[in-house]
């Protein structure tokens, strides 16, 4: 992300959304905790049997499940006027591969398991965000006919990704001001986990006090 705060943005957004419009997070969040465990449960359903088809082909994978946040569901369902149940993206996993040629590689081999939503595909790797964000985007019609998203993209432009593209040459050149940085960000991480324990105007007093923190 361009000012490196990609990991840490859901947690701003979610905890903005909270304190900004608490019935519009209460209701999200009743309504995901009430279908957590299944989407869990289909997460696992699509990755275990991805995770054996890629290692048979010989490709190192890393594959997680990534479920949307409450501020991405909110904004969608208000600038699109959408019902929490047409949102379709609430499902999505990430493939992290090697090299460029194996994201091409998955990417086909997604397509030939599953049906794609061809109006859904992006392909951020050959057409960088501004932002210099690379991954393939794509949306197929997984097990039991429900929709899941599907992000590959190498682990390093996942690194660029998460911490950001100026952290990321830090890392890339060894440069000891990496270490300065994982602390600042580790900090505001930490200040984020046990923000629900705090009240809002302590946490802001944070931030005023320790603007390098964030």
């Amino acid at each position: 992300h361009r000012l490196g705060i990609a990991r840490i943005r859901w947690e701003l957004e979610d905890l903005a959304l909270k304190w900004l419009e608490p019935e519009a997070y209460r209701a999200i969040s009743k309504k995901i905790r009430l279908k957590r465990r299944e989407r869990e449960a289909y997460i696992e359903e699509m990755r275990v049997p991805l995770q054996k088809i890629l290692k048979k082909e010989n490709i190192r994978a890393d594959i997680t499940g990534r479920p949307k946040n409450f501020f991405s569901i909110h904004r969608k369902m208000q600038t699109r006027s959408k019902t929490f149940e047409d949102i379709y993206d609430l499902l999505a996993i990430r493939i992290l591969v090697d090299t460029v040629q194996e994201c091409y590689h998955v990417l086909g081999m997604i397509h030939s398991l599953y049906t794609p939503v061809m109006p859904r595909f992006k392909d951020f790797i050959a057409t960088p965000k501004s932002n210099r964000y690379q991954s393939l985007h794509t949306t197929v019609i997984g097990p039991r006919g429900l929709m899941i998203e599907v992000q590959i993209r190498t682990h390093d432009m996942h690194q660029t990704a998460e911490v950001g593209i100026a952290a990321h040459w830090l890392y890339k050149e060894g440069s000891p001001e990496r270490s300065e940085f994982d602390q600042h960000i580790d900090g505001l991480r930490n200040m984020l986990e046990w923000q629900s324990d705090a009240s809002i105007s302590f946490q802001m007093k944070f931030m005023f006090l320790h603007p390098r923190a964030i």
